[in-house]
């Protein structure tokens, strides 16, 4: 789950070039919990909102959207999306492991090419999906 975490905080600290310190993830992590984005069991229930967090933070004025999932090739908009957010402006891949935990998040862009991996070590074995997100101006 600290993977998915940190990605959904990546594709903020991308798109304002600002990296979180160390303190301030932990905070938000502590955040995240009490809010109950991430549950009992440390599942993460939503991105968006956490990305979105990581904005205010910055003091940044935009919102991210999640839109849909980009999977063998095909990009599937949520059709409660207006086609004026149907575009990508961040992608994280859920990639299958070779490890216990079995899957791993990481920010890409649409040829898969890493763009952020909160632990490069960690292999692919396969892709699952990548979920899509488009920034707005608020």
């Amino acid at each position: 789950i600290g993977c998915f975490f940190r990605s959904a905080q990546a594709i903020a600290e991308l798109e304002n070039k600002t990296a979180l310190s160390a303190e301030q993830i932990n905070e938000m992590w502590d955040w995240a919990k009490a809010s109950g984005y991430i549950d009992e069991k440390n599942f993460m229930r939503a991105s968006a909102p956490i990305a979105n967090h990581t904005m205010k933070l910055f003091g940044c004025k935009k919102k991210f959207y999640e839109v849909g999932t980009f999977q063998n090739g095909k990009i599937e908009y949520y059709k409660s999306i207006p086609p004026s957010m149907r575009r990508i402006d961040y992608c994280i891949q859920k990639i299958k492991t070779k490890y216990k935990a079995g899957t791993h998040f990481r920010v890409v862009d649409l040829k898969g090419n890493i763009i952020f991996d909160p632990d490069p070590r960690i292999e692919a074995v396969g892709v699952f999906y990548s979920i899509l997100y488009c920034v707005v101006d608020i």
